[in-house]
């Protein structure tokens, strides 16, 4: 906005809003309300930038208590304020209001200064809270983020604990993200894509995160599940949840919510029968029900405690008929598609325990999704064939793979084709119960060549009539079995629809007239979905006569409604709804005959079923009764929910992004933009005449402007989609990169009138990226430009500079360099190369081109100088400040340069042959005795140019540029860390990494120092000398910390660093202390935790007076932290193993029996 923070005036007198507008109007932005319903709307509308709310309690439609309390419940209040403004001085007024979260109450009349006065207090208190929480939650974003490894690890640490097995997660990653590829390549409407696909792969591995709270007993139970620990087994679904929110990482929302999603319903099913919240159907969402199916299919192909693994193709056979719970039809035939790629991953990432899994034999090429027919075109053709088999029990059968799926499942009567791991399985055991024992040889040609026949002579479709037992009536009927070919075309796939339909109907009763209609009209009434029929209308709802629509809705069967309920429907209603029900009926009675009640009802196996009571109330015998009709709504109820909760979470999306929306209308010229602009850049945006406005008065950065314009007319030309990237002042008068997204909308006659999108912040990306790109152009040791960019730069100059411009070009190498690697080592010369670096760039300006462009060789290109003299200067300066850099800690060693320097006017040259006269003045410099400058001259024109011509290599010393790559941090991590695992002894593993740090950084002596059992002295405990260097390990035992009144701990810096570059600095008995070892430079890492100095890792130097790096401090810091968190807990495990050692010798000694229950089955151990 304009700077000014807003206020909600909220009273419904006109004279009163007037007088708070003229006190305020000034110094505020305003908003009014003449109600309280309309402050609700102004309240969420502008949410955290109303910075206080003047309220009235007495208001039409909604009065101030109402909206006190409704901002309560909506978290409003916290942000905003509220001064009650009020005739009602009673005691009791003013507690209510503050009871429900008042800031202040002003009573009417009030003194307009001292309103002014208060309400400035309290919009300033809330603006030092805002900034305040602003800074928690800075912070807690920094612990979140700290805590983000924990997620990674939490995964792993179950599936040991569960005894699963070690490959268990990185199969359910794979299965899942096989299985999701082939859902989003065939089903759209998921709107996977491949970012989607990757957060739910990853999210896939803390599905079981929630095991981490069960009992190992439960846990690791190897038989059957009491009801009871199933019920605590069931649990891990909603403590994962619970561990998964304390885990929230801000910066990966969407991961969360899927990890949040899958943890929770994974053990949901399709039809409504999993746990732990009973989902149905696609309320399911989709990441858990893929992950659903591979977390199954891997229990059943892997051996587990309590079970053994079974073959894949089973495994397979299984899930599709249901016999592990109901999944998506549409994921099933996804199933279907990856089944070969499931099965070779279950062997090629197989736990390799002594029982291991079946491998499946490999399907031919002509398998599910073969041929390039994608899912929905195989879908289309199998139920373009069940359309002529209504009502029928469906089977789907791949005689290549003997691969069943039981698509449509009718009839009970036909449930027996359920079972089995194959086809043949399956037919045996439904021939075996249910087939009329004359008709099984007959059913079982279906496996000896009945279905051969169909491919080898070209049929489309067969059938036979077998006799199949109907268990209700106990009596045989006759079912015709129809063979339906799938795929005509193909005819190397080997598919069929095997359909069992009954001929005659289930008999009907026999009766003439009135007999006959009720038995007529009973029977209807049992095809309804469900209802009681008839019922009193008593304080139970005692029911009369019901239906098998209410049996079927609820699986109680009459008998157990009659004997366990009584018939009373009311104990079947759900226990919160029944007096809300009891309520609705009276006062829907009270008013008519006719009545329509919502209330749910409870089911045999506790699900929640919701359910529509149209009722008519009749009077019988001198009662009244009920005859009702009950319609299951549980779905609709669910999906209105979804739809409030999608609607909410659309609300609040829209109100937390940060991103603008804009609409632009072509027609009217006119722009709609959100709240957002005026939040982000504190001023009005342009809205009318934007075409001629935004190019005249625009806040975009000139250079940009014509990216803004070929976006508009790209969107009056009618693309549909078009990016756009520019930057925009803010009120401050800082630029801001923007990228803006917009989408054409076209009229009926597909001509585009508007155009819609949003414009998100990518400030910090283009930093981010100007920041890489500077990087990249960057030398890695010293941070001047690398070669590359240094030619780009003068290459960029000389063509755009005008013909007069006088340019210098300087080529400087450090004399002899190669002896002070050969002395020092290469590690000094890089620290020599980093403080030349940094004293030479501070002699040249912003413009001015400074690079290093080999080992000790440097480029410096100076621009548009006024004269020769300003660059000659520069030179000498450059020498002088080598020779005396460095002088006081290295007195016996001296630094000189050579430069060559050339001249030009104008861009009239190539690089290269700029390059070559500077690098033939270095020559002359060099050959004349060096530490000099020499200006390039016209007769050195036949002399070589060194670098490009390389000649130069033999008269120079170089270090490669990446020396630094010897060592890396990442290598000496990955070396630290396989010698402490890969040794069997501690003590050994110490000893080697010190030994490994001493000679890769060329140091004298490395060691250990710790604590003794006082505190107060410390012991050289572990010690590696360089060739030539005298030990002190067994001189340096007993040494105390304090001396002379000074404390030798007193050296370590908050980080724990002690560094001295010339011991000869420091006073007092540590210096002869450290003299006494010949140490000349020292690096020291205290060992410490919770505060307590328990000793100290060390890096002597007895040669030289070390320079050290940034990043060799960096390095060695990771090693002394790295031992001191080793080496304590170490001592620790000592210590527990000497006091368990200590235990047991006074066990021993005791006439006593000890017992150690398990705190959680009260077992012995």
């Amino acid at each position: 906005m304009n700077g000014k923070e807003t206020i909600l005036i909220a009273d419904d007198g006109e004279i009163n809003r007037a007088i708070l507008r003229n006190l305020f109007e000034d110094d505020y932005n305003l908003l009014e309300a003449e109600n309280g319903e309309q402050a609700l709307i102004l309240l969420r509308q502008y949410r955290e930038r109303i910075a206080a709310v003047l309220l009235d309690l007495v208001m039409p439609e909604k009065d101030g208590y109402e909206v006190l309390r409704e901002m309560g419940e909506d978290k409003r209040l916290y942000h905003a304020p509220v001064i009650v403004i009020t005739a009602d001085d009673s005691l009791g007024s003013r507690a209510r209001v503050f009871r429900l979260g008042a800031s202040d109450v002003i009573t009417k009349p009030f003194d307009p200064d001292e309103v002014k006065n208060r309400v400035k207090n309290i919009t300033e208190l809330g603006r030092y809270r805002r900034q305040l929480e602003t800074m928690v939650a800075e912070q807690s974003a920094r612990a979140r983020e700290a805590n983000a490894a924990i997620i990674d690890m939490l995964s792993s640490v179950i599936e040991y604990r569960s005894l699963e097995s070690g490959q268990h997660i990185r199969r359910i990653r794979m299965f899942t993200r096989i299985l999701l590829e082939d859902v989003a390549e065939n089903y759209q409407v998921y709107n996977l894509d491949a970012r989607k696909i990757q957060l739910i792969t990853d999210a896939s591995s803390l599905h079981d995160i929630g095991k981490i709270a069960i009992p190992d007993s439960i846990l690791n139970k190897p038989g059957r599940l009491t009801s009871d620990e199933f019920e605590i087994m069931k649990a891990h679904t909603l403590k994962g949840c619970e561990l998964l929110s304390d885990l929230d990482r801000l910066r990966d929302q969407e991961y969360f919510e899927y990890a949040y999603q899958i943890c929770r319903y994974h053990h949901e099913r399709w039809d409504g029968r999993g746990y732990p919240d009973g989902l149905k159907g696609d309320s399911i969402p989709i990441c858990a029900q893929v992950v659903a199916i591979a977390d199954c299919y891997d229990a059943l192909t892997t051996d587990r405690i309590y079970k053994k693994a079974i073959a894949p193709s089973q495994a397979f056979s299984m899930i599709l008929n249901g016999e592990c719970g109901k999944f998506s039809p549409r994921l099933l035939e996804c199933f279907k598609n990856v089944r070969d790629r499931f099965a070779r991953l279950s062997a090629e990432y197989a736990d390799h325990l002594p029982g291991k899994v079946k491998t499946a034999p490999r399907a031919p090429e002509s398998g599910y999704g073969g041929e390039g027919e994608n899912t929905l075109e195989q879908s289309q053709l199998k139920y373009f064939a069940l359309l002529r088999h209504l009502d029928a029990t469906v089977m789907e059968v791949d005689l290549d793979t003997e691969v069943f799926h039981l698509v449509y499942l009718t009839d009970p009567d036909f449930s027996a084709l359920r079972s089995g791991g194959s086809f043949e399985e399956a037919i045996r055991n439904f021939a075996r119960t249910a087939v009329h024992p004359e008709d099984r040889e007959r059913m079982l040609e279906l496996l000896n060549g009945y279905i051969d026949e169909l491919f080898d002579e070209g049929m489309t479709n067969r059938e036979r009539t077998y006799r199949v037992l109907e268990r209700e009536t106990d009596t045989y009927v006759v079912c015709r079995a129809s063979l339906l070919r799938i795929n005509l075309e193909n005819p190397r796939q080997h598919r069929v629809l095997l359909v069992w339909q009954k001929e005659n109907p289930r008999p009907r009763p026999k009766a003439d007239g009135a007999q006959n209609g009720k038995a007529r009209g009973r029977l209807v009434v049992d095809q309804l979905l469900g209802g009681v029929q008839k019922r009193r209308c008593d304080r139970y709802f005692t029911i009369l006569e019901v239906n098998r629509g209410l049996v079927n809705l609820l699986n109680y069967s009459e008998q157990e409604i009659s004997a366990r309920f009584h018939n009373r429907l009311m104990e079947l209603v759900y226990q919160p709804d029944r007096e809300k029900l009891a309520r609705q009926f009276r006062e829907q009675r009270s008013a008519g005959r006719v009545l329509e009640l919502e209330y749910r009802l409870v089911d045999r196996d506790g699900r929640i079923v919701w359910v529509s009571d149209h009722c008519v109330v009749e009077e019988e015998g001198g009662a009244e009764v009920a005859y009702c009709a009950l319609l299951d709504i549980t779905r609709s109820r669910r999906a209105e929910e979804e739809l409030r909760l999608s609607l909410e979470r659309h609300s609040i999306i829209m109100a937390q992004t940060n991103d603008i929306i804009f609409e632009w209308d072509m027609i009217r010229d006119q722009l709609y933009l959100s709240a957002n602009w005026e939040a982000q850049f504190g001023y009005p945006p342009i809205t009318m005449d934007i075409r001629n406005e935004v190019p005249r008065v625009s806040h975009i950065h000139p250079d940009d402007m014509p990216a803004f314009v070929a976006l508009m007319d790209a969107m009056t030309a009618g693309v549909p989609y078009k990016e756009a990237e520019f930057r925009i002042v803010d009120a401050v008068g800082v630029y801001r990169w923007r990228l803006v997204r917009a989408t054409a909308q076209f009229d009926i006659d597909h001509k585009p009138f508007k155009a819609v999108g949003v414009i998100v912040d990518i400030d910090s990306q283009k930093t981010e990226r100007a920041y890489l790109v500077d990087r990249a152009a960057r030398d890695g040791l010293t941070g001047l430009y690398n070669k590359g960019s240094a030619q780009n730069r003068v290459e960029a100059y000389l063509a755009s500079c005008d013909p007069e411009d006088l340019s210098a070009l300087m080529v400087l190498d450090v004399d002899d360099f190669k002896q002070i690697n050969d002395r020092y080592g290469h590690m000094f010369g890089d620290a020599v190369l980093v403080e030349l670096s940094a004293k030479i760039a501070k002699l040249f300006r912003s413009q001015d081109t400074v690079a290093r462009i080999g080992g000790d060789e440097f480029l410096i290109f100076m621009p548009n100088i006024h004269k020769e003299d300003v660059a000659r200067q520069r030179a000498e300066e450059i020498t002088g400040a080598l020779r005396d850099m460095l002088r006081d800690s290295m007195k016996n060693t001296e630094f000189s340069c050579s430069v060559g320097l050339a001249f030009v006017r104008g861009g009239d040259i190539r690089f290269e042959d700029l390059f070559g006269r500077g690098d033939r003045a270095l020559y002359r410099a060099k050959a004349e005795g060096k530490n000099q400058r020499v200006d390039y001259r016209s007769e050195m024109q036949g002399r070589p140019a060194g670098l490009f011509a390389g000649e130069t290599a033999g008269r120079r010393t170089r270090i490669d540029s990446d020396h630094a790559q010897q060592w890396s941090l990442s290598s000496l991590i990955s070396r630290t860390f396989d010698i402490l695992y890969g040794a069997e002894d501690f003590s050994d593993a110490v000893q080697s990494i010190l030994a490994l740090i001493g000679e890769m950084f060329e140091i004298s002596r490395t060691y250990i120092f710790e604590s003794g059992k006082d505190g107060q002295r410390s012991n050289n405990t572990f010690e590696w000398c360089a060739e030539g260097i005298e030990p002190q390990i067994h001189r340096l035992q007993q040494v105390p910390y304090v001396d002379e009144g000074h404390d030798y701990r007193d050296n370590f810096e908050r980080d724990g660093l002690f560094y001295c570059q010339n011991t000869q600095r420091i006073q007092g008995w540590e210096r002869g202390l450290l003299e006494s070892q010949s140490v000349q430079s020292t690096l020291q890492y205290a060992i410490r935790e919770n505060g307590v100095f328990y000793g100290m890792v060390g890096f002597d130097d007895c040669r030289i007076q070390r320079l050290w790096t940034r990043e060799q401090v960096d390095a060695l810091m990771f090693v002394g932290k790295l031992l001191s968190v080793f080496l304590l807990k170490h001592r620790a495990q000592e210590a527990l193993n000497e006091s368990l050692i200590n235990l047991h010798s006074v066990l021993d000694q005791q006439e006593a029996w000890l017992y150690v229950l398990d705190p959680d089955t009260y077992t012995l151990r």
